[in-house]
């Protein structure tokens, strides 16, 4: 643009227009990203370009800075909108070229990288499209897998469930009956070596209620849990998630339905954060506040200032939270996007 300018001024031409022509050049370039439909944005500067022509300016040296627009429209625009664009600039280059405004050479030089452009543009959005593609199948793929394994823990928690049932009535039945009619011989008949084999049917039924109890037991609870949990969908997903825990939260007594509350809060976080985050790096903060409350944090860096609105994924969190006697806020910073929430670690009756 400055060697466009004094270009004009050695050549005697209008600076005044020709500055008119670079400063809505500049402005028309600049405001792209706030405007909805920018090929309006750049069909008005192929406009400027004969309306430069019409003021008497010679606009060759203008030529380079359009070349530099349409290799960057080649990734702003949609591919039809782009080949919109060039067609428009080369109907126009070529018709000034005619009137002998333009050397026939840069014309050829300026359809060179049109049809430059217009192969760039072809590969650029045929690869976006691919990987629009790709990212769509992979979240419907880590779905599943959660699913998958949110089902395949159930069906383990059933299956513990029924074989404990079955040891309890089969097989503890049994001991106890055992256990009953060794008694009634030990006092009616005062056998010898009764007493062993009371001791060894007390033993079987000690070590099936042991067995019961552990089919019954999770691997993990409370908190730990959760982690567990977020650390599996942390591998699935490819974040890299920070977690900071205060001394002693880890241990927190809360109950099952509050583990899962917050497992599930974290989950939709972490999912947000993976579809809306310009960074795969998320903060997970987990302590106790002064209000013996569980305090959680969930922080990812934002780099594009954008509006959000409260979806059914937050409006469902903060059903959740509140269904516990919690409490969730989401904020929204210049850098981060914050969701940020508390809950009694005593459940409210």
């Amino acid at each position: 643009m400055g060697l466009f300018l004094i270009h004009i001024i050695l050549n005697g031409g209008s600076v005044t227009n020709a500055f008119i022509i670079a400063t809505a050049t500049l402005c028309l370039y600049f405001t792209i990203p706030l405007s909805k439909i920018p090929i309006i944005n750049y069909l008005t500067m192929v406009l400027l370009i004969p309306i430069g022509v019409a003021l008497s300016i010679d606009v060759v040296y203008i030529l380079p800075l359009h070349a530099f627009f349409i290799m960057e429209g080649a990734f702003q625009l949609k591919h039809r909108e782009h080949a919109i664009y060039i067609s428009s600039l080369v109907f126009v280059c070529t018709a000034i070229t005619l009137l002998k405004f333009i050397p026939f050479l840069s014309l050829v030089l300026f359809i060179s990288i049109c049809i430059s452009s217009y192969f760039v543009s072809r590969f650029f959005w045929g690869v976006k499209e691919k990987g629009d593609l790709y990212t769509g199948l992979l979240g419907e793929y880590r779905t599943l897998k959660r699913s998958f394994v949110e089902q395949e823990q159930l069906a383990r928690a059933e299956e513990r469930t029924k074989m404990a049932r079955d040891i309890h009535d089969s097989v503890g039945h049994k001991l106890t009956a055992l256990l009953m009619q060794l008694e009634v011989l030990s006092i009616e008949n005062n056998l010898k070596g009764i007493n062993d084999i009371k001791e060894l049917a007390r033993d079987s039924l000690d070590e099936t209620r042991n067995a019961v109890r552990q089919l019954k037991t999770t691997e993990v609870s409370g908190i730990q849990s959760v982690i567990h949990l977020i650390r599996k969908l942390e591998m699935e997903s490819h974040l890299q998630i920070r977690f900071t825990f205060e001394k002693g939260v880890l241990s927190l007594p809360i109950s099952n339905k509050q583990s899962i509350v917050l497992y599930r809060v974290l989950q939709e976080s972490l999912t947000n954060a993976m579809k809306y985050s310009d960074s795969k790096e998320v903060e997970v903060i987990l302590r106790q506040n002064s209000l013996q409350q569980v305090h959680f944090i969930v922080k990812n860096k934002v780099l594009k200032l954008k509006a959000f609105e409260f979806g059914f994924g937050l409006t469902n969190m903060m059903g959740r939270v509140e269904e516990i006697g919690g409490e969730l806020r989401v904020n929204r910073t210049e850098d981060h996007f914050i969701v940020e929430g508390t809950f009694p670690i005593k459940e409210r009756e």
